[in-house]
């Protein structure tokens, strides 16, 4: 018989909430393990479903799948309840470990780190869910407590890591020009064709026979896109959360935080009044960055960075309570200004975040200060709006692993050296600790992302570097190569010059450019 929560040796508050302590991410992996080295919550309590082409799946380390529209057809939960989905719930209950979630097998097996099978497994909309789960047999219709749902691809961004089945403007760029030519294949042909009328097909409308009745069991709700503030159905969601409130949902947006101003101005008024009216237990903004100025206009194309940064403070400073995640995909193009991301979200920490032992200090006449790596900071709490959330600003550090050639494990030592191990540096110098500076810094999760890609990128490099610099891995070289198609035949199509852009990176560039002509020596050979 599988343990129960009660077996574990998680430490529960006393208001059933559960910390994500370094003991209870071991705790909660020796539960996982218990039942399957393979066992992860997150596959039956969290969902993504891209309405506008149909696809689904549990976490986004799985590429999406098909929901079938005669499965949908008899049932709208099959938005989360597919059979293919089913079958993968029932290899982890059986002890398997599913392919399509190698990532986490990646960092489990090579680099001791905890995996998101632990940490999703972990949040709050799941691991109370565990003594249910690991009952069940894998053909049970679930409701999903984290939801993520796109209703179309309509974006008025082309990002280098994007492509035509979430960004309209893709899909433009590639009915134009063709798609990418790469050494192996083709990058971006169009194959996941949206529906003529995206926002209105036969998965919106069976999202909206689902939602009403689904929305009252949710933990949260998030739209992404495509760019939901382009979307009919994202505030025709605000809306029906206004008319009928949920008190206990936690609701989130996914934004590029660039669209037209009366869209921005739009939804901050509607997400104060669901605030305001109690409508929601909280709001979420998760914006998207993972560079800064003309390196993030360079790989976020479209993007205007001040116009970015103004709607972020525009947001925080008019909406009491909100919270704005930044989320950074982090791929090869973050490497060089990182750092400076992450110091223009420290400072917004300490501009916006509250913390309560700080703030009584202050009442009780102290004069307080806390100093930070490259900063120095004067929180005066009395002098702007006391926040609902001690943590209205955070981050969160996704990896970006397709398209395989903006894997940042394709770099040299020498930029993890210069900017990758400075700019973790930099965030376990600012790491907060508990009971004391908490929320004026980094939480030691957010941190712990970048660790981890710090070490799985290290895993890739060491001692596989040839005395030219280049690789002797032939994974990498082959990603390095299509870098380098890539990139160029990125800057004619878009008018850019990388090396401009990125002058970090130019003797990158060349070991690139040096595994090109040794790949074609090899073929060279071969024929």
């Amino acid at each position: 018989m599988s343990k129960k929560l009660k077996d574990s040796n998680l430490e529960v508050h006393t208001d059933g909430g559960i910390h994500g302590s370094h003991e209870n991410k071991i705790a909660m992996r020796d539960l996982l393990n218990d039942k399957g080295p393979g066992f992860c919550l997150a596959k039956w309590t969290q969902v993504t479903m891209h309405l506008g082409q149909g696809l689904t799946h549990s976490c986004h380390h799985p590429v999406a799948h098909k929901i079938p529209l005669d499965e949908l057809k008899e049932n709208p939960s099959a938005l989360h309840n597919t059979s293919f989905k089913k079958s993968i719930r029932k290899e982890m209950l059986n002890g398997g470990r599913p392919t399509e979630c190698d990532f986490c097998w990646r960092i489990e097996d090579n680099t001791g780190e905890f995996s998101d099978r632990t940490l999703k497994s972990l949040d709050a909309y799941s691991v109370h869910d565990h003594d249910s789960i690991v009952s069940m047999s894998g053909d049970e219709d679930v409701i999903p407590k984290y939801v993520e749902v796109s209703f179309s691809n309509v974006c008025n961004l082309k990002c280098s890591y994007c492509g035509p089945s979430f960004s309209s403007n893709w899909i433009e760029e590639i009915a134009t020009h063709g798609a990418y030519e790469l050494t192996d294949n083709k990058y971006n042909g169009i194959t996941d064709v949206q529906y003529k009328d995206s926002e209105d097909n036969p998965y919106t409308d069976a999202f909206w026979q689902w939602f009403p009745e689904a929305s009252a069991s949710m933990h949260t709700f998030r739209i992404t896109g495509g760019e939901p503030l382009m979307s009919k159905h994202t505030f025709k969601v605000m809306e029906y959360l206004l008319a009928n409130p949920n008190p206990n949902l936690d609701f989130a947006v996914n934004s590029n935080a660039c669209v037209p101003d009366k869209l921005w101005k739009k939804f901050t008024t509607l997400s104060n009044e669901l605030l305001q009216t109690k409508s929601v237990k909280g709001i979420n903004l998760f914006v998207s960055a993972e560079s800064v100025e003309e390196q993030a206009e360079y790989s976020r194309y479209g993007m205007d960075w001040n116009m970015f940064t103004e709607n972020v403070e525009y947001f925080l400073d008019n909406v009491d309570g909100a919270r704005v995640t930044f989320m950074a995909a982090f791929n090869v193009f973050s490497i060089p200004s990182f750092k400076k991301l992450l110091e223009y979200v420290l400072f917004l920490k300490q501009s916006y975040n509250g913390n309560g032992l700080a703030e009584w200090f202050e009442e009780c006449g102290l004069n307080i200060s806390y100093t930070y790596q490259d900063k120095f900071m004067t929180p005066i709490f009395k002098d702007r709006p006391r926040a609902e959330w001690s943590n209205r600003v955070a981050i969160d550090i996704p990896y970006v692993r397709h398209p395989k050639f903006l894997d940042a494990n394709i770099i040299t030592l020498a930029l993890v050296q210069d900017y990758l191990y400075p700019a973790a540096e930099f965030m376990y110098k600012n790491t907060t600790t508990d009971g004391w500076d908490d929320g004026l810094g980094f939480l030691a999760n957010e941190s712990l992302k970048l660790r981890r890609i710090l070490i799985d990128i290290l895993q890739n490099i060491k001692d596989q570097t040839a005395p030219d610099n280049t690789t002797t891995n032939q994974s990498i070289s082959a990603k390095r190569v299509d870098f380098v198609k890539f990139v160029n035949e990125y800057d004619i199509r878009r008018n850019l010059n990388f090396l401009e852009t990125f002058p970090e990176m130019k003797e990158f560039y060349r070991i690139c450019e040096l595994e090109c002509k040794k790949n074609e020596t090899v073929n060279e050979n071969q024929q």
